[in-house]
């Protein structure tokens, strides 16, 4: 007897595979339809943001001109929250710290609150604390030769001596003035005096003989009566790097006479001429 040959596996087999790749072309669609949903309005767009960089190396204390800056978009983030967006209104200021290629400007890199200052009262990168110091700008004249010889710039800092012309009698009554019989050595004598009265001043900018400084406002007070009195002034430059406050006593000319023995002129007494003899 014969067999005969059944396809029926077969059949099925064929129904299975075209199922699956129904199946699978199904699923294709219905992800292809979720990543066009994704992409469309899923997720947000990046916030872009216009923000003024250096072109070029910037020195410190110079004028910013055209040619240092140019504008760059980039991603908005916290990190350029603070920079100038327009280069118009960073043109003529004046930049407090060495600025490098492509560096972000923002204010507190700036040594000026407007165009054409070029200096500002509060420290490069300081912003204002309502809580602190009343912090000014106050003017010295003082002459080069007491000014280590003219060389001072802004951001250096300074004490400032001051030597006073002092008379011991001012405000006193004649009967309380030495007398002229009065021993040598009670008398007290006129003359200047010299002490260190402030310390750690920085100097804003520099006009010739005229500096500027910052001080609080007590300080400025001083510095103006100090002017008012007739004090000379002379600025003592000091390291960077020390910050601390020094004490000393003074300087009066008979303080140096005692300390270095400074010898005294004496009269001379030259011996009378011979009178002529009369005709």
């Amino acid at each position: 007897m014969e067999l005969e040959y059944s396809n029926k596996n077969s059949k099925r087999s064929k129904l299975y595979i075209g199922a699956g790749l129904v199946i699978a072309l199904v699923v294709a669609g219905i992800v292809y339809v979720a990543v066009q949903n994704s992409n469309l309005g899923g997720s947000p767009q990046v916030e872009m943001r216009a923000v003024v960089v250096a072109a070029r190396d910037i020195p410190s204390r110079k004028p910013i001109e055209e040619g240092d800056l140019l504008v760059r978009t980039v991603p908005a983030d916290p990190t350029n929250e603070s920079a100038f967006s327009r280069i118009d209104d960073v043109l003529g200021r004046v930049s407090a710290v060495p600025v490098t290629t492509g560096q972000l400007l923002t204010r507190t890199m700036l040594a000026s609150a407007s165009s054409g200052q070029t200096y500002s009262i509060l420290e490069p990168g300081a912003t204002f604390d309502p809580t602190g110091p009343d912090l000014r700008a106050v003017s010295v004249v003082v002459s080069d030769d007491n000014a280590v010889g003219g060389t001072l710039v802004p951001g250096q800092r300074v004490d400032l001596v001051v030597t006073m012309p002092i008379n011991p009698d001012f405000g006193a009554s004649p009967s309380a003035s030495p007398s002229a019989s009065a021993s040598p050595a009670s008398v007290v004598l006129g003359g200047p005096s010299t002490k260190v009265t402030l310390q750690m001043l920085t100097i804003l900018s520099r006009n010739g003989s005229i500096y500027i400084l910052r001080a609080d406002l007590a300080t400025a007070e001083k510095i103006a009566e100090l002017t008012a009195a007739g004090g000379q002034f002379t600025f003592v430059l000091r390291p960077d790097e020390d910050s601390r406050t020094a004490t000393t006593v003074g300087s009066t000319f008979d303080m140096l006479f005692a300390e270095f023995g400074f010898p005294v002129p004496r009269p001379v007494n030259f011996p009378s001429p011979a009178p002529s003899p009369s005709p």
